[in-house]
């Protein structure tokens, strides 16, 4: 018997409807019908609570090959997106580092690269970053981010304000240069924030230990 059939045969063996087991685990009518109409399948989590909810083992409803398959490749892919998401987390710690020379011009260093690297690693780390339920019911840690990002931030423009390239471009005339240049700054100083935000609040679970 397929894992759609055996769902379908202990909600209709225990008296319930699709959108009685939805309200008592917690996912959608929808996904019930998709479950039992083998359209998709349940998660780990999603299968222990339908264990619990029909009084069946978890092992007599995994005897399905395809569902054996089906979990065997989702760990890979699971795998392949935490690895990722690793190196972003390490490539934004270098980056971080690295975008202080373009904020500070040691020698007259500056590269449009190292701002168009942070964008592309930072948009990659927050696609991959799945772990949103440290956040959950923590209300305070996500006014505690942010307020470490706001002041970071202006910690970074006042420090930006007192760089000698800038005090120097200060007697320029030419506004539109300025105004350019300082967006320019501010876009670098909010990637750079974001950078911090991410090192201290979304850090991913495994990184201090081999996969």
């Amino acid at each position: 018997m397929k894992l759609s059939e055996k769902l379908k045969y202990c909600r209709t063996k225990a008296n319930l409807t699709q959108g009685e087991v939805s309200d008592l685990i917690h996912v959608s009518r929808k996904t019930i019908s998709g479950w039992e109409n083998d359209r998709s399948f349940p998660d780990i989590n999603g299968l222990v609570a339908l264990s619990d909810l029909y009084h069946v083992s978890v092992d007599d409803l995994v005897r399905d090959d395809r569902l054996l398959e089906h979990y065997a490749n989702e760990a890979k892919h699971t795998k392949r997106e935490q690895r990722v998401l690793t190196y972003a987390y390490y490539i934004n710690i270098i980056m971080w580092l690295v975008s202080y020379l373009n904020l500070f011009h040691p020698h007259g260093f500056h590269t449009i690269l190292i701002p168009f690297i942070m964008v592309i690693n930072e948009v990659v780390f927050m696609t991959y970053f799945n772990d949103w339920q440290r956040f959950a019911g923590r209300r305070w840690l996500g006014w505690l981010a942010i307020i470490v990002f706001a002041a970071v931030f202006a910690l970074h423009v006042y420090l930006n304000l007192l760089t000698p390239t800038i005090i120097t471009w200060h007697h320029l005339h030419n506004y539109s240069f300025l105004n350019g240049l300082f967006l320019g700054r501010y876009i670098l100083i909010a990637l750079i924030s974001i950078g911090i935000e991410i090192m201290v609040f979304f850090k991913p679970s495994g990184t201090t230990h081999d996969d």
